[in-house]
């Protein structure tokens, strides 16, 4: 399957989930402008745009609706994921883990991974390293430290090679990823990323990114 026959399959699978202005009922009058509700139903699900949905995002089941108002939107927001900024709203204002959907039915459980899965494979390989800070504690949150580390080792690219090079040598106290520091570590200090990073220096005609390189496997082998 690939993301866009998963993005379709999301579709087929929470379409069983229909929304009507009855969702005011379900909302905080206090807090949800009537604007912000009606925005929601001027177009299909599946034209609905960013900024359309993102207040709804941010609101969610908190503020707007219920659980299952929730499922109805679902496919279009995770769709909308591949944008970046969508990506970082959808990870900051976490609604999936809060309504506890690996308590929902099989097959809305398996759509929501598999999305999940082919997500992180598209943004690897198409973010740049500075961003995929996101991409990464998004999965961690959903798929789980081992998953997110097997589809990123069998997706590894040069790009990602480098963002390990700047974590050792430049900002290793500060990096906000979701994994336990010491589980981070050891993975880049596996057999296979240290290959990679040979690999990388061999080609490598900069002098001063071969020399950073070099440290950067010193370090990671002397911590083994």
């Amino acid at each position: 399957m690939n993301l866009q026959e998963s993005i379709n399959n999301l579709y087929k699978v929470f379409s069983i989930y229909k929304i009507d202005g009855k969702i005011k009922e379900r909302s905080c009058e206090c807090c949800v402008p009537r604007f912000n509700i009606d925005g929601l139903f001027t177009k299909s699900l599946k034209e609905l745009s960013e900024d359309e949905l993102g207040f709804y995002i941010r609101k969610a089941i908190t503020t707007i609706g219920n659980v299952n108002d929730y499922k109805h939107f679902l496919p279009r927001i995770l769709e909308l994921t591949l944008d970046y900024d969508v990506l970082t709203d959808f990870h900051d204002f976490e609604k999936l883990n809060y309504s506890n959907w690996k308590s929902w039915n099989e097959n809305e459980i398996e759509a929501i991974s598999s999305f999940l899965e082919l997500l992180l494979i598209h943004h690897l390989n198409h973010l740049e390293y500075v961003d995929l800070i996101f991409v990464i504690n998004l999965s961690i949150k959903y798929l789980g430290e081992v998953k997110t580390l097997n589809i990123w080792k069998q997706n590894l690219t040069e790009n990602h090679l480098h963002f390990f090079i700047d974590y050792k040598l430049s900002f290793s106290d500060t990096l906000f990823l979701d994994f336990k520091q010491t589980t981070f570590d050891k993975w880049i200090s596996s057999d296979f990323i240290l290959k990679k990073l040979e690999d990388l220096f061999l080609k490598t005609k900069d002098k001063l990114e071969a020399n950073r390189i070099s440290i950067t496997y010193t370090m990671l082998e002397n911590e083994r």
